[in-house]
């Protein structure tokens, strides 16, 4: 899925650098092979304590946006981050909610660290109150592609059966339909979620 999100990012000509945020080294290789930068958050250090290191990143370079997609998207299409782009040009902050609404898919902020990420339970609502407390105006970009993470088993039957061509679509077919519908065991429990 990181590789696919990768590849739809490298497609959008608005966007300069690609920056993968991880604690794992092995995502380094990856990130090498797809020709991005990597960005290594040290030992425990955690989701919204690594994005902030990013985002000094993106401070020091003197950016002047930041774009934070979580690696779980691989529906996700060039044309919809360029819309999401688009549509947001006026606006500090920038939101796509995910499929159930709560959590927080892609989050523009326009200078990097505008606001602060609060990834997390609730997080779409949560970054919506950071910007009004700031005073900020928050644009809202519906996005099916965007919207649809992986989350659970199910999320991953509905990619099995929708006939991918990237690489997760050719990783899913060499899946047994048994593994995914096997046990309490999670096909995806115990992969970290990484962000790009």
């Amino acid at each position: 899925m990181l590789m696919d999100v990768l590849c739809t990012l490298h497609k959008v000509r608005r966007i300069h650098r690609i920056t993968v945020v991880s604690a794992d080294f092995a995502v380094r290789g990856i990130a090498r092979s797809m020709r991005v930068h990597f960005l290594w958050e040290g030992k425990r250090r955690g989701l919204n304590k690594g994005l902030r290191l990013a985002i000094l990143d993106a401070k020091r370079r003197n950016f002047s946006a930041a774009l934070i997609l979580p690696s779980d998207i691989p529906l996700t299409r060039s044309r919809e981050i360029g819309r999401l782009l688009r549509l947001s040009e006026n606006y500090p902050v920038a939101l796509t909610p995910s499929k159930d609404g709560r959590g927080t898919n892609a989050l523009l902020l326009r200078p990097p660290g505008v606001i602060t990420p609060v990834f997390g339970k609730n997080s779409f609502r949560r970054h919506l109150s950071l910007a009004n407390r700031e005073g900020l105006s928050a644009r809202i970009v519906k996005s099916t592609g965007i919207a649809a993470d992986v989350d659970n088993r199910s999320d991953v039957v509905i990619l099995k059966l929708s006939s991918l061509r990237n690489e997760t679509g050719r990783f899913l077919r060499t899946l047994d339909g048994s593994i995914l519908s096997s046990g309490r065991q999670s096909l995806i429990g115990s992969v970290p979620r990484r962000r790009a």
